[in-house]
C-alpha cells in the first residue's frame, strides 16, 4: 500500500447524472490513497468544469474521467498538462457531439423541462448497461439514485455542456503522460473505434476492452475495472 502522506491524489470525474457512487468499487479498493470526486454540477460548460477542478486539486494528481467525465479530463489536460501525472479515459471519446446525439439530448431535455425528469433514468438505463444486466435491480437502483441526486436543473446544465463540448482529437497527440483507455466491448453508446482512435493518437497509452460490458464498466465489472485502475496507478 502507498504511504498516505506521499501517495498520489486520484481525481475521479463522474459522467452525466452520476455522482461519486459511479466509482464506489474503485474508491474502496484505493483506501490508502487521497481521493477527490470532481464537481460537475452548477456549470453548463466542459471548460468551466475543468477550470473548477484545477482550482480545487493539488498541484499534481492522477486523473480518471468516465463518459462525460472523460470530456472534462481531456479539457483539464489541455488546459494544464503539467498538472496531470497520469490519465485514465473510461467509456468515453474525444469527439464532439453528432447531430443525432444532440437531437436526442434536446428531446430528453424537453422531457425534463416539462417535469418528466424522473423518466430519464428509465429511458437511459437500457443503453447504459450490457443486455444481460437490464434486469439487474441493484445496478439499476444505483443508476436511479445517482440521477435523483443530480436532479433536473443540473441534468440540463450537464447536457448543455456535453452538446457544446469541443472536439479534442487535435489535442490528443500532445498528451505525454501515461494514459489508460477502458472500453466496454458492447457499449451501445460508444463504438469501439472511438476508443481505438484515442489509443492510436496518444503515444503513451494502453487500451483495455472489457468483454460482456456496456457503458458502465466501473459498476458492471467492478473487480476487473478496479484491478485495471490499480495497475494504472502502479505503472
Amino acid at each position: 500500500m502507498p504511504d498516505t502522506a506521499t501517495a498520489e491524489t486520484v481525481v475521479f470525474i463522474p459522467g452525466l447524472t452520476s455522482t461519486g457512487a459511479l466509482f464506489g468499487p474503485q474508491i474502496n479498493s484505493l483506501k490508502e490513497r487521497p481521493i477527490i470526486i470532481a464537481e460537475t454540477c452548477g456549470m453548463d460548460s466542459i471548460e468551466a468544469m475543468a477550470k473548477r477542478l484545477l482550482d480545487h486539486t493539488p498541484e499534481k494528481f492522477a486523473l480518471l474521467g468516465m463518459s462525460m467525465g472523460g470530456y472534462v479530463a481531456l479539457e483539464v489536460i489541455r488546459q494544464a498538462p503539467e498538472r496531470v501525472s497520469r490519465l485514465a479515459l473510461v467509456n468515453t471519446n474525444a469527439r464532439d457531439d453528432t447531430a443525432a446525439q444532440t437531437q436526442l439530448r434536446h428531446t430528453q431535455m424537453e422531457i425534463a423541462k416539462k417535469g418528466g425528469f424522473h423518466k430519464i433514468a428509465s429511458m437511459q438505463y437500457p443503453q447504459l448497461v450490457h443486455p444481460a444486466r437490464h434486469d439487474d435491480t441493484a445496478l439499476r437502483q444505483v443508476v436511479f439514485d445517482m440521477a435523483a441526486e443530480i436532479g433536473p436543473e443540473d441534468f440540463l446544465k450537464q447536457q448543455t455542456a456535453i452538446i457544446n463540448r469541443p472536439d479534442q482529437r487535435p489535442n490528443l497527440p500532445a498528451i505525454q503522460c501515461p494514459t489508460m483507455i477502458i472500453a466496454g466491448e458492447e457499449d451501445s453508446l460508444l463504438p469501439l473505434d472511438r476508443c481505438r482512435e484515442m489509443h492510436d493518437a496518444i503515444a503513451n497509452s494502453k487500451l483495455h476492452i472489457i468483454p460482456d460490458c456496456g457503458h458502465m464498466s466501473t459498476l458492471e465489472h467492478p473487480v476487473h475495472t478496479s484491478e485495471l485502475v490499480q495497475d494504472w496507478l502502479a505503472s
